[in-house]
């Protein structure tokens, strides 16, 4: 047995404990190949399973919402990019983004959910015409810029970002 090993056998469990503990509520840091992955894998994810995860109920809703207005929305990816997104489908995106972003237990990086936030924000502002957030402009800039500067950032929501900072900043330059 190495002198490391009868270390960790003659410690205070107690004292190991704690500091598993701390260990594990660190958190995990994310590389920047790991974080790209994940978001599109979850910009590819079908919408109605994870919103559904958050209320069971809403996946029928879901569902009923797509189908009554004839869209095809199986991904985030589809409802970020559509051209008339449901203006409800934006908001619940953006409740389950946030709590996955404040969750100590999440299975999405708080980055990536940060992404989806952003984005179901942004979507709702310059495609719907609607706030779903209390964000103000200012603030929303900044998390875009937040996002751009992420070099995991894919390119379609790396666009997405770049368009949607472009439309807020004619929106305030039209104001009198």
């Amino acid at each position: 047995m190495t002198e490391s090993s009868r270390n960790i056998y003659n410690s205070d469990p107690g004292r190991l404990l704690e500091m598993m503990d701390q260990a594990a509520t660190a958190g995990r840091i994310w590389t920047s190949s790991e974080l790209g992955a994940i978001l599109r894998h979850q910009l590819s994810a079908p919408v109605e399973f994870d919103l559904g995860q958050v209320a069971p109920q809403l996946a029928t809703k879901l569902r009923t919402l797509a189908s009554s207005q004839g869209l095809l929305l199986k991904s985030f990816a589809d409802l970020l990019h559509h051209p008339d997104p449901p203006l409800e489908l934006l908001d619940l995106t953006r409740s389950f983004s946030k709590a996955l972003m404040t969750h100590p237990d999440s299975p999405l990086p708080r980055e990536v959910a940060t992404v989806l936030y952003y984005a179901s924000i942004l979507i709702a502002r310059i495609r719907c015409g609607k706030r779903i957030s209390g964000l103000g402009d200012d603030a929303l800039k900044e998390g875009l810029q937040w996002a751009l500067d992420q070099s995991w950032l894919d390119a379609s929501t790396r666009q997405l970002f770049r368009e949607g900072l472009r439309a807020l900043a004619a929106a305030q330059d039209a104001r009198p």
